[in-house]
């Protein structure tokens, strides 16, 4: 029997934090890719976001990219997962270190927007929609696959996940989608995953990694 997790269902945490692989003799996961070369193996994965990637009040290795890597390589990918979160960054901000953010070699985006937007005086962003829009675009002509997870537990219209998608980019649910309230934490900067709530975003977000890594940019 094999074991998957579903960007949009719910799963246990024990799960979460080991994503054991149980395959039947003869078969293969959907989302097992079926060959890594060379340059598959050498491949860069970049998590683009806010405080939500970077991982507030939390040191870097318990942030979500820190533990994606690990479950890949637990998978025999070996890649590096950069974790390119700041902290209250909004999409006009990512899109002004977007070059900076994701060097040369990098294959895959997991672009994590947009909580920040138009919150409150001091995140001011006129056009929300384009830099989305600008944002995959750009990555999809250097031909690095973009996977989309919007902030927070449920959409906040408008929905930016449609233009997202629309611009060439996979979606991979809300970032908080089957974390319990009890591991999400308040601080004056809002809601933020403790360190069980990383382990379940992590292992929610591998099958979405390991698919767009299968996918020609």
């Amino acid at each position: 029997m094999t074991h998957i997790f579903d960007p949009l269902v719910p799963f246990n945490r024990a799960a979460a934090r080991t994503f054991p692989k149980t395959v039947a003799p003869g078969t293969h996961p959907a989302w097992e890719l079926p060959f890594f070369g060379a340059a598959e193996a050498k491949a860069q994965v970049v998590a683009l976001g806010a405080s939500d990637t970077k991982g507030y009040y939390l040191p870097e290795s318990e942030a979500w990219p820190a533990k994606l890597e690990t479950l890949l390589r637990q998978r025999g990918v070996n890649v590096s997962v950069a974790n390119q979160g700041v902290n209250g960054d909004t999409s006009e901000g990512m899109l002004s270190r977007l070059d900076s953010a994701v060097p040369e070699g990098t294959r895959v985006v997991i672009f994590n927007c947009c909580g920040n937007d138009n919150k409150d005086k001091r995140h001011i962003v006129a056009d929300r929609d384009g830099n989305i829009r600008t944002i995959v675009t750009r990555l999809r002509a250097r031909g690095i696959a973009v996977v989309f997870s919007e902030s927070g537990r449920h959409p906040q219209p408008p929905d930016p996940a449609p233009v997202a998608r629309g611009a060439g980019a996979s979606w991979c649910g809300m970032i908080y989608q089957g974390v319990p309230p009890e591991d999400l934490e308040e601080s004056e900067a809002g809601e933020h995953p403790n360190a069980n709530g990383t382990d379940i975003i992590a292992a929610r977000m591998l099958p979405c990694v390991m698919r767009a890594m299968g996918r020609k940019g």
